[in-house]
């Protein structure tokens, strides 16, 4: 990993202490307490004396106070219409290291016969896109397959493609909704009775909406959900203005897991998984001045939506900005991490992250008609179609990053155009290490053309195919940097020599193997980046902050060593 990302069970552990202890100095605050066999009824005020419902809760509390909930499940869809101050937040948390689990699930019984392996629930009104077979939170296992998309949203550009149209479509371990009957239908993989197992369908659009501000939450896992079956996108878990999530757990919902709010200013999501859901990880339609650190964003898009639409990692749109930093974003089904039309003007920093194993399209970094990028320090590794993609973008620096076996098109590119309304002018790509590469480009630069496309640089990169050329394009294309820069003029402090990589393959020649963590991808002793870069004394960010350091690629090492400026050892 680029940085050591504890655990989300000692994360919870450590944030409801810290959170304990604020609460014993309050002299005002409340904490409601709130577990599965409470009562609503109960005033809620004691450990021994808990409410049942988390809704019943937050509707009491007001600013400063606490819902501290117990372990167990809660199948409920909370409303937090009432908010608190950015001295008096509202928070809704986990009791000590206890475990809440909200689903967005029923649990069904009563199933009947049909035909064959083949049952059925009769009467059942909810168009459900999720339907689990004993799931397990230490081994959890996907949904059952989904005949058809009796989703009154579907489109055939937006939504995964259809398996089969109906009941004759059944195999084993799928389902089927028939919306004219209102019956839903299963047939389990092994054939057995669904009444002999523990039957799971998602029935709520969402799990917890937030339309107030500050309010928070801590140490809290979520799972399944029902977006797609009310509306053709959305999230199970909606934040507020200047909501913190922190310490949370978001897997298995049927659409998006987490959106920062459309408009909502000021979100932080912090050291939390979410993945394994059905369309994207995180989401932030307009949201501005957030900050994402330290998340998971793993795994996203297993129902297979058009990732070229909207899916994989993290997808922020419409002028948003913010700041991602030191997350891991691996194995989604489309981009890592994806900016649309952030194109507000304001700083959008991508930095210090671990971003792998993404594909098979568009970007591991997707910035797309955006503009005031800083993305930096990030280590990509085994990414498909793009590593980073400027698209349209304009006065955005990529500097500091190491990319690592990307596959198919380009392991950077500024282009995208022509495209109506958008420009490629005034980007900078520095400082970069390009290598290992299986993609027809290594380097995409569009030629300018004196309007639309200008101002764009690159230099002071190491660009290295093992046992064949390089490859870059500007119109022509290049196979070594003399030609290249006679050519376009850039490149001129840029190299292509073998970064030597901490990891090592037991064959030395291409392929070279897959690196296991971002601290593979570290250099040696001796490496020819270490010096080689651009020294930049423009800061962005905090003490962590790497822009000073004159090596090339991403910058491993201490945090210590960070804040230094110095090249790993």
């Amino acid at each position: 990993m680029l940085l050591t990302i504890l655990t989300h069970r000692t994360l919870r552990l450590l944030a409801c202490a810290c959170y304990l202890c604020a609460f014993s100095g309050a002299a005002h605050a409340a904490i409601y307490y709130v577990a599965p066999n409470g009562s609503d009824a109960a005033s809620g005020t004691a450990v021994e004396n808990p409410m049942q419902t988390i809704q019943k809760a937050v509707q009491r509390a007001a600013p400063g106070d606490t819902v501290m909930l117990r372990a167990g499940t809660y199948r409920e869809q909370v409303e937090v219409a009432k908010g608190g101050s950015v001295q008096q937040p509202i928070t809704i948390s986990a009791y000590k290291a206890e475990l809440p689990i909200i689903k967005g699930s029923d649990l069904v019984g009563g199933w009947e016969p049909h035909e064959g392996a083949i049952w059925k629930k009769t009467g059942w009104s909810v168009n459900s896109q999720q339907v689990f077979v004993d799931f397990d939170e230490k081994q959890p296992v996907k949904p059952l397959q989904q005949i058809g998309m009796p989703s009154r949203f579907y489109k055939a550009f937006e939504y995964p493609k259809p398996v089969g149209r109906g009941l004759a479509d059944m195999q084993p371990g799928s389902f089927y909704y028939d919306p004219a009957s209102t019956t839903l239908y299963v047939w389990l993989f092994d054939g057995s009775d669904p009444n002999r197992h523990q039957m799971e369908v998602s029935t709520r659009k969402s799990l917890i909406r937030i339309t107030a501000p500050y309010v928070n939450l801590h140490g809290l896992t979520f799972r399944h959900s029902n977006v797609s079956g009310f509306a053709q996108q959305g999230a199970a878990v909606e934040l507020g203005a200047y909501s913190v999530m922190e310490a949370c757990d978001v897997q298995w919902t049927d659409f998006a897991g987490v959106i920062m709010g459309y408009k909502q200013p000021g979100v932080q999501v912090i050291d939390s998984n979410i993945s394994n859901n059905g369309n994207s990880g995180l989401n932030g339609p307009a949201s501005y001045g957030f900050r994402i650190s330290g998340v998971t964003l793993n795994g996203n898009n297993y129902r297979g939506f058009n990732p070229l639409w909207h899916a994989g990692g993290l997808k922020a749109t419409t002028q948003a900005h913010g700041i991602v930093e030191r997350s891991e974003v691996a194995f989604n089904k489309g981009s890592g991490i994806w900016f649309d039309y952030a194109n507000s003007g304001e700083a959008i920093v991508i930095r210090n992250n671990y971003i792998h194993d993404n594909g098979p399209v568009d970007s591991a970094i997707f910035f797309e008609v955006s503009k005031n990028g800083h993305i930096y320090n990030n280590v990509l590794a085994n990414n498909a179609r793009r590593g980073i993609y400027l698209s349209g973008s304009d006065d955005t620096r990529v500097y500091n990053n190491t990319l690592f076996g990307t596959r198919d098109y380009a392991g950077i590119e500024l282009g995208g155009l022509p495209r109506a309304g958008a420009t490629l002018t005034n980007n900078a790509v520095y400082n970069n290490i390009i290598s290992h590469g299986s993609t027809r480009y290594d380097l995409v630069i569009l030629p300018p053309n004196g309007a639309s496309i200008a101002g764009n640089q690159s230099d002071y990169n190491n660009i290295y195919r093992p046992n064949e050329p390089i490859r870059l394009t500007s119109g022509a294309s290049f196979t070594d940097l003399n030609a290249w820069r006679n050519a376009t003029r850039m490149d001129t402090r840029s190299i292509s020599a073998d970064p030597r990589f901490v990891f090592v393959s037991a064959n030395p020649a291409s392929p070279v193997g897959t690196p296991g963590k971002a601290d593979d991808l570290a250099v040696q002793p001796g490496s020819p980046v270490l010096g080689a870069g651009k020294r930049d004394e423009k800061k962005t960010g905090d003490a962590d902050d790497v822009a000073s350091t004159a090596s090339i690629g991403a910058f491993i090492g201490s945090p210590a060593q960070r804040r230094r400026g110095q090249p790993p050892k």
